[in-house]
């Protein structure tokens, strides 16, 4: 059992240095021809038609076929970028299949671990998955910096307005086809809502807009978002214009849902630090 055990591990080893050397290899060969490559291109689109023309001359040509060092290199400079990446994604599969086939079973025969008596195809398998899980890493990450850098826009386009919640962005878009916001001048007023009563978290005069907003609601300047939550659910019921029938409602919920809107989880922390309760 020891000697099948060592006898696995050490040919696992040899094949481990042995294919890590040819896919180092390899890889440095594929970005050498790959860079030469590039600078020939380069020199193309900067020498435009002439070079063309050089390059395409006969008797540079006729004097390349003859020349079987530069014939070779031309022909390695054009295959190996495109051969190189087919033999580097095929010697990782190898490498993969291969080290974890002889390591399992040495791990078997020396620390009694179980490997299940998996074949080549059972690794080439979990190779394909793991290739696959990379994958959805990469598109995962990508999405996140995606979603950073839109937030990131949209912030510095609404001048730091936020939605704390799904709810609250929900309420938002809701009032926003009400007509409660108008966002026709943007660019004169920096989207002040249609009542005039309050803006964005910009300005001098944002302390006085929060308790505007606080008042209106009729929470304290020191309320928590929970509070000013809990209060809008009781006012905006009261003076929904589906319930309440009296005159000047409508203009009351749209003021009301403006002031809830203002009073988001960042304002609130703006205030608590300008008035030095943070």
């Amino acid at each position: 059992m020891k000697i099948k055990g060592y006898f696995y591990k050490g040919l696992g080893t040899i094949i481990d240095v042995f294919l890590k050397i040819v896919i180092s290899l390899v890889n440095f060969l594929v970005d050498i021809f790959s860079t030469i490559r590039h600078a020939i291109g380069l020199l193309i689109s900067m020498g435009g038609c002439l070079f063309l023309v050089f390059i395409f001359n006969p008797y540079f040509l006729y004097g390349v076929i003859l020349n079987p060092f530069l014939f070779t290199l031309i022909v390695l400079i054009v295959i190996v970028p495109f051969l190189g990446k087919i033999s580097l994604s095929y010697l990782k599969y190898l490498h993969y299949v291969a080290t974890e086939y002889f390591y399992d079973r040495a791990d078997y025969y020396l620390l009694g671990k179980n490997y299940g008596h998996k074949d080549f195809s059972s690794y080439s398998r979990e190779y394909i998955d793991k290739l696959e899980k990379e994958r959805l890493k990469r598109e995962e990450e990508r999405r996140k910096q995606e979603e950073e850098e839109w937030n990131r826009r949209f912030e510095n386009f609404t001048g730091g307005f936020t939605w704390t919640t799904f709810d609250d962005f929900e309420d938002f878009f809701r009032n926003a086809q009400s007509g409660s916001y108008n966002y026709g001048n943007y660019g004169e007023n920096q989207g002040n809502y249609r009542d005039n009563s309050y803006g964005p978290s910009m300005g001098l005069n944002f302390k006085k807009q929060y308790e505007d907003a606080c008042d209106t609601l009729g929470v304290n300047y020191s309320a928590d978002k929970y509070e000013v939550k809990l209060q809008y659910r009781k006012m905006a019921k009261k003076y929904h214009p589906d319930i309440n029938k009296e005159e000047g409602a409508t203009e009351k919920f749209q003021k009301i849902n403006s002031a809830y809107e203002f009073l988001n989880d960042s304002n609130i922390e703006r205030y608590k630090k300008l008035s030095g309760n943070n």
